[in-house]
């Protein structure tokens, strides 16, 4: 398996560093790195660019804009039969990649996601980490499972389901594994292992909160599963100066 990490980023220095920091660390490395720059305002391209020497590292600029735009030229650009899309934000424990080419081989797996772990915030913010974590085992028995942040795909898969919707304004991730699943593809959690989410998206200004994300997961499920319609204000990536909403 040649697995392609794939990472959207926007004004991300001084964030994007510690994730890939953490692909530095990994047991088991990644063939390829693609950094998909959306319309930067900051040195993104500069914090990345420093760790071409540590890492197997691609960056392409972005056409469109938003984040599904980014995963779709980013994947576009990939080498690899396997995706690892994660948003620049996060971290990753060093044994994930390992854990995840094992079990890929060992299910057949052919898209899935994996649980989170929150270690900074209140205590609301971490006990909603873990209520998130039971919702996204439950959905995995479901016809509509769903990953956000760090998931993979084949690229057979995600070429097959035509990537990403531009048309869908946020949980786009949600959308993907749901017809990821309804055209066949085989689907599981990575077991034993997790992503260090960000508390950023959860943060006043970035428009997020657990209660937006109840509602816009109870709109999704009364509009036919897709969310196209602009709930609230949400940003993509870090910095002052990014769009107001993903589709932007």
């Amino acid at each position: 398996m040649k697995l392609s990490v794939v990472i959207p980023c926007k004004n991300e220095a001084g964030t994007v560093e510690q994730l890939l920091d953490s692909l530095v660390a990994q047991t088991s490395a990644p063939d390829e790195i693609v950094v998909i720059d959306s319309h930067s305002t900051d040195a993104t391209v500069k914090a990345v660019k420093a760790y071409d020497k540590k890492l197997p590292i691609k960056i392409i600029t972005a056409i469109g804009r938003g984040v599904t735009a980014a995963r779709n030229e980013g994947a576009a650009a990939a080498n690899g039969d396997m995706l690892l899309f994660i948003d620049a934000d996060i971290r990753l424990p060093k044994k994930l990649i390992a854990t995840m080419r094992r079990q890929i081989a060992n299910r057949n797996l052919e898209v899935g996601g994996f649980p989170q772990r929150m270690i900074e915030g209140g205590v609301g913010l971490r006990a909603g980490a873990r209520l998130m974590n039971s919702y996204i085992h439950l959905m995995s028995h479901t016809k509509a499972p769903i990953f956000f942040c760090c998931f993979f795909a084949t690229k057979k898969i995600h070429e097959t389901i035509g990537g990403f919707d531009p048309e869908i304004w946020i949980m786009e991730d949600y959308d993907y594994a749901y017809r990821a699943k309804k055209a066949g593809a085989k689907f599981g959690l990575i077991k034993g292992m997790y992503f260090i989410a960000s508390i950023r998206r959860f943060k006043k200004k970035a428009g997020l909160s657990i209660g937006r994300a109840l509602y816009a997961e109870l709109y999704r499920y009364t509009h036919g599963m897709r969310l196209t319609k602009p709930l609230f204000t949400y940003e993509m990536g870090g910095g002052e100066k990014n769009e107001k909403t993903k589709k932007q």
